[in-house]
C-alpha cells in the first residue's frame, strides 16, 4: 500500500523520510527517492505534473495511471521487500487527492507551517537555493536545478492574482504559494475526512519523536509491529539528515514588510485558520 505525506515544504520532510525508512516493515522515500534525494528511485518522479494537475484537476487520473498506478506501487513494494511504502513530498498536496481516490487503502498527512516563517524560509534574494521550494526574487539568476523545479511550481493562471503576478515580488508570490498549497490540502481533508489528517508543524517544538508519532498516527501505522518501539532510535539516527537553513533568512519578519504584504499575510492566515476551526467542530 502507498501512503502520503504532503506540505508546503520546509517542514522537516527529509527528517521524516529518513526516520520512517528506518522503521520495520516500512519503506519511506522523499520525492520518490529512498535513502535521501540521491538515493535510488522507488517511485517515478513527479515535477511538471504538479502544476498540470493544479491547472486542470482532470489531469490527476492520468498522473496516477502513469506514475502512481497499482503497478507502480507493487513494483515499489517488490523493490523494497515490504508492503508499506510512504512517499513524503510537496507534490502530494496537489496530486495526493487523485491518488487517494484511486487507491482505497491510501492515507495522507498534510503538514502546515505558519505562513510568515514559511515565506522567510523559502524566499531567496541571491545565491543558489540548495533546496528550492518557494519563488525566488524575480531578478535572481537561477541554477539549472532551480529552473527545473520552478517549472512545476504553482502559480495563478486566471483572475486577479494572475493579473498581479508580474508585479509581485518573492514575498507576495510565496504568500500566495502557501495559501494555494494549503487550500489544496484543506480541500482533500474536506473530501476525505477519514483518510486525510492535517498536522501543525509547530508540534515539532514539543519534541521530534512526538511529532513523528503524530504523523504515523495520521497514517494509521503506529499499530504496525515494532514501529512505535523503534521510533526514538530511528529519529536519533536520522537527525543528521535534516536540511537546516544555513546562513539565516534573507528577508526579515513581517514587521519589515510593506503594509500591502502584511495585509496579504493576514488574509491568508485568517482564511486558513477558519478552515481549521471548521474541522475541530
Amino acid at each position: 500500500m502507498l501512503h502520503l505525506v504532503a506540505s508546503t515544504g520546509r517542514t522537516a520532510t527529509s527528517l521524516i523520510a529518513a526516520s520512517f525508512n528506518r522503521l520495520p516493515g516500512i519503506a519511506a522515500c522523499h520525492e520518490g527517492h529512498r535513502g535521501g534525494d540521491d538515493g535510488p528511485d522507488l517511485l517515478p518522479l513527479i515535477n511538471l505534473e504538479n502544476f498540470q494537475v493544479f491547472k486542470d484537476p482532470l489531469a490527476g487520473p492520468n498522473v496516477v495511471g502513469t506514475k502512481r498506478s497499482r503497478e507502480n506501487i507493487e513494483e515499489a513494494e517488490a523493490k523494497a521487500a515490504t508492503e508499506i511504502v510512504i512517499d513524503i513530498a510537496y507534490y502530494n498536496a496537489i496530486v495526493g487527492e487523485p491518488i487517494i481516490a484511486a487507491h482505497a487503502e491510501s492515507r495522507m498527512v498534510g503538514i502546515v507551517r505558519d505562513c510568515e516563517s514559511f515565506v522567510r524560509s523559502v524566499t531567496w534574494l541571491e545565491g543558489t537555493d540548495p533546496m528550492p521550494v518557494g519563488w525566488p526574487d524575480p531578478a535572481k539568476p537561477l541554477s539549472t536545478r532551480e529552473r527545473f523545479i520552478s517549472m512545476g511550481r504553482l502559480r495563478p493562471t486566471t483572475g486577479p492574482d494572475a493579473e498581479a503576478w508580474d508585479g509581485w515580488g518573492a514575498i507576495e508570490r510565496n504568500i500566495w504559494l502557501w495559501k494555494a498549497t494549503n487550500d489544496r490540502l484543506a480541500d482533500a481533508k474536506d473530501r476525505w475526512p477519514d483518510r486525510v489528517t492535517i498536522i501543525d508543524f509547530g508540534l515539532i517544538r514539543d519534541g521530534v519523536v512526538q511529532f513523528l508519532r503524530s504523523v504515523l498516527a495520521g497514517l494509521d501505522l503506529l499499530r504496525q509491529p515494532g514501529v512505535d518501539a523503534s521510533l526514538e532510535a530511528a529519529a536519533a539516527v536520522s537527525s543528521s539528515h535534516t536540511n537546516e537553513r544555513s546562513g539565516g533568512y534573507q528577508i526579515g519578519g513581517q514587521q519589515s514588510w510593506t503594509p500591502e504584504q502584511r495585509a496579504l499575510l493576514h488574509e491568508a492566515n485568517t482564511q486558513f485558520e477558519g478552515r481549521m476551526r471548521a474541522w475541530s467542530k
